[in-house]
C-alpha cells in the first residue's frame, strides 16, 4: 500500500499508464504531442470509525490497572481495524468493486490497452514453484496502456498468502529455501526472485495469494484522520471515558502495474 495522509475531503487519482514512445522530430516544427488523456482516473473517499470505553469510577478504584489495560486494548483494536480495512481491499482485488480504473478488477486477464491486446495479472493457480515463476514471467511481460514495456520482475517484491491455506507456509519455504528444484539437481530459479513472504492472518481466503512490487505499490491506504485517544471523566457520573476516532479510505490505483494475483 502507498500510505497517504492528504488533508482533503476526497482525493482524485490521475491515471497516466505511460504516454507512448518518443517519436522522431524534424528539429523545427512543434514538438509531437503526447497522449496524456486521463482516461481512467478514480476518486478515493473515506469512512469514519469511532469507539469509546467507559469505566465506572469504583471499578477504576477496585480493579488495579484496569484503566491502562483498557487503553492498551483500545490500541490493539485500532491496529486491528487498520489492518482489516487494508486486507479487505487486497482480498477484493479480483472483483470489479476494486477496479484499477479501467473497468475491470485490479487482478484481471482483460486489462485494456491502446492496441486492443489485453494485459493479464491474474493467474488462477494454487501456489507452488511453477505458479510463482509464472507470476514473475507475467511481471516481466507487463506493458503500459500504450504497450510500452514496464517489466517489474526485478523489483523487490512481497508475497502475500493466508494461514487458512495450511500448506502455504511449508510450500513457500520449499520454493525459496531450496538450492535445487528437483532430484535432478536443477538450480532453483525461484530463489533468484525471492520475495518477502507475509502470511497475513487478515487474509482469510485460502484460495488467494498475491505478488506485489514494493516500488509500484498498486493500492492506496488513505489516513484521512489518524487515530487519537482521549481520556476524560464524565462530570455527571464520574465514569472514565477513553475514546478514539479516525477516518480511513482504500482504493486501487488507476494503473494496475505492480501486482499479480491468483484466485483459484
Amino acid at each position: 500500500f502507498d500510505v497517504w495522509t492528504d488533508d482533503v475531503a476526497a482525493v482524485k487519482l490521475a491515471a497516466f499508464s505511460g504516454i507512448g514512445a518518443v517519436p522522431i522530430w524534424d528539429g523545427s516544427n512543434d514538438y509531437p504531442q503526447a497522449d496524456v488523456n486521463d482516461r481512467a482516473n478514480t476518486t478515493i473517499t473515506y469512512t469514519k470509525y469511532a469507539l469509546q470505553v467507559r469505566i465506572n469510577e469504583y471499578d477504576a478504584m477496585d480493579v488495579p490497572r484496569i484503566v491502562p489495560e483498557a487503553a492498551t486494548k483500545l490500541g490493539v483494536a485500532i491496529a486491528n481495524t487498520y489492518a482489516s480495512v487494508a486486507a479487505a481491499r487486497l482480498a477484493d482485488a479480483f472483483n470489479v468493486s476494486t477496479t484499477a480504473g479501467d473497468g475491470v478488477a485490479l487482478c484481471s486477464d482483460s486489462h485494456p490497452t491502446a492496441s486492443g491486446v489485453a494485459r493479464d495479472n491474474n493467474l488462477g493457480s494454487a501456489f507452488d514453484r511453477t505458479a510463482y515463476m509464472a507470476a514473475v514471467n507475467l511481471a516481466s511481460l507487463w506493458q503500459s496502456y500504450h504497450n510500452l514495456d514496464e517489466d517489474w520482475s526485478a523489483d523487490p517484491k512481497m508475497l502475500f498468502g493466508s494461514p487458512q491455506d495450511t500448506t502455504f507456509r511449508e510450500t513457500s519455504i520449499e520454493v525459496f529455501g531450496s538450492a535445487v528444484s528437483s532430484d535432478q539437481m536443477q538450480i532453483n530459479a525461484a530463489a533468484s526472485y525471492r520475495p518477502e513472504v507475509n502470511i497475513w492472518s487478515k487474509l482469510t481466503n485460502p484460495n488467494q495469494w498475491f505478488v506485489i512490487s514494493k516500488l509500484r505499490k498498486p493500492l492506496v491506504f488513505w489516513i484521512r484522520k489518524g487515530a487519537e485517544s482521549k481520556t476524560f471523566i464524565d462530570e455527571d457520573n464520574g465514569n472514565i471515558k477513553i475514546s478514539t476516532s479516525f477516518a480511513l479510505g482504500t482504493i486501487a490505483k488507476p494503473d494496475p502495474v505492480g501486482i499479480i494475483g491468483s484466485s483459484f
